[in-house]
């Protein structure tokens, strides 16, 4: 009989999951779901290597991506259907990389940040915001006014709720550029009204409560951010700084660039995409090297735009980027960053509030004129802090946010910071010196936690 009862509880167990082929795997894709408070589906990604790996049951890392990319920026990978990638390690590439079977398999994975924090025993998350993503991991797009208060108070908090309810463990959270910017208001205690983001008339002012911010870095092991956004360095600001572009900025435009890139990208060769690439940002570099050191800051046009360093970038790793790594956005965002830079200010969107929503031109700080400030309640952050910042000041200047960062927040024995040389904003993530600086860099600090 209780050998009965065994076979009847099998039986039973094989039924409930006859989806998973009796005790297969029933998610091979990693593919989790978070509600965000107004309601819509933010998708998000934990990886392992292949659906035969184990999910990590350690301590887990959040990561959002930067503007305009998706969360592949961190896992490269050569795409199956594209057989022309085939990069080969470098000869004096690490043990851990030549010995690992699946970089062995597709070397490209040798720039995956996810892979080698997988590696490295780490439970790693990606997440999109909403808007972004293509094929299963498309999250829901939203209203396109949404911004980049959107994305910090309502999309991070739902995928930070999500990684904890799932695995019960504190996460170490984060990103590139405005995944970091998110990180550091979440912990902020940063937050919408979601029933007014819901109707989509306006987005109402940002809050911040110490309760909420005492919470959240109790509920959270650590920050950590690649090249985390903030007030950027702009040149010629006065270019932007007229009626006409903020007429422009202040449209609410969702653009769509994961329904047209896989299109346009599908024409093109990855020799063409990378040497265009290679083109133009090798001559940006150039131009920004040869800046004469004497004249003003903001006439350093060329320098603004050396964030891409593609000569610490593979091609393929280039290619990769245009062709599954760029994503959709909101101009929102934008936006905001063109007034932080060209007004020397650090906020939530101007047209916040239901007073704004049809203010075209941002206006100058002023005493009581109910924005929230982000360099205001920095030091709300208490959590240990690591930064892996680029070398050059393209959109990040490391000084700038090591400022306001670092010595923002509440300090923490724990907090740290590198810079890599020779590093842009965009290949810091995965340039040909992240597998021997920057992942291992990060993986020692997440060991001393």
């Amino acid at each position: 009989m209780k050998s009965l009862r065994t076979l009847g509880t099998a039986v039973v167990l094989c039924l409930a999951t006859v989806l998973t082929g009796c005790g297969g795997d029933s998610n091979p894709k990693g593919l989790y779901v978070a509600k965000t408070a107004d309601g819509l589906d933010i998708k998000m990604k934990r990886y392992r290597p292949t659906p035969n790996h184990s999910f990590r049951n350690s301590t887990p890392i959040l990561l959002f991506p930067g503007i305009t990319l998706n969360f592949n920026q961190f896992d490269v990978y050569s795409p199956p259907w594209l057989n022309s990638y085939h990069y080969k390690l470098p000869a004096d590439a690490p043990a851990w990389a030549k010995n690992d079977p699946i970089i062995q398999d597709d070397n490209l994975k040798y720039f995956s940040m996810a892979h080698y924090l997988y590696l490295r025993g780490y439970d790693v998350w990606m997440a999109n915001y909403r808007g972004v993503g293509r094929g299963d991991f498309d999250s829901d797009e939203g209203h396109p006014n949404t911004n980049l208060d959107v994305w910090c108070a309502l999309d991070y908090p739902a995928a930070v709720d999500k990684v904890r309810a799932v695995t019960g463990k504190k996460p170490v959270i984060g990103g590139h550029s405005t995944g970091g910017l998110c990180a550091y208001l979440y912990l902020q205690g940063y937050s919408l009204d979601a029933s007014i983001v819901k109707q989509g008339d306006y987005i109402p002012h940002a809050t911040a409560s110490a309760a909420l911010a005492a919470q959240r870095n109790a509920n959270v092991a650590g920050f950590l951010g690649i090249d985390p956004a903030g007030a950027p360095i702009l040149a010629y600001e006065w270019l932007i700084d007229n009626p006409l572009i903020w007429d422009i900025l202040a449209l609410e435009w969702y653009i769509d660039l994961d329904t047209i890139l896989p299109y346009a990208m599908s024409l093109l060769p990855p020799v063409i995409t990378s040497g265009a690439i290679d083109l133009v940002f090798k001559l940006v570099t150039q131009l920004a090297d040869a800046f004469p050191s004497f004249f003003p800051h903001w006439a350093d046009l060329f320098g603004a735009l050396d964030f891409w360093r593609t000569g610490n970038m593979n091609g393929y790793v280039e290619d990769f980027h245009a062709r599954i790594a760029f994503s959709s956005f909101y101009l929102g965002g934008f936006a905001q960053y063109a007034d932080w830079g060209t007004n020397g200010v650090f906020r939530e969107f101007w047209q916040n509030g239901a007073e704004n929503q049809n203010l075209v031109n941002p206006p100058d700080q002023a005493p009581g004129d109910g924005y929230y400030y982000f360099d205001t309640n920095m030091s709300r952050m208490t959590v240990p802090a690591f930064s892996v910042f680029s070398d050059a000041s393209g959109l990040v200047d490391t000084d700038t946010m090591v400022d306001t960062l670092y010595n923002g927040k509440t300090y923490n024995s724990k907090d740290a910071w590198i810079e890599v040389p020779g590093s842009g904003h965009i290949d810091v993530v995965n340039g040909n010196a992240s597998p021997t600086v920057a992942f291992p860099a990060i993986a020692d600090w997440l060991d001393s936690l």
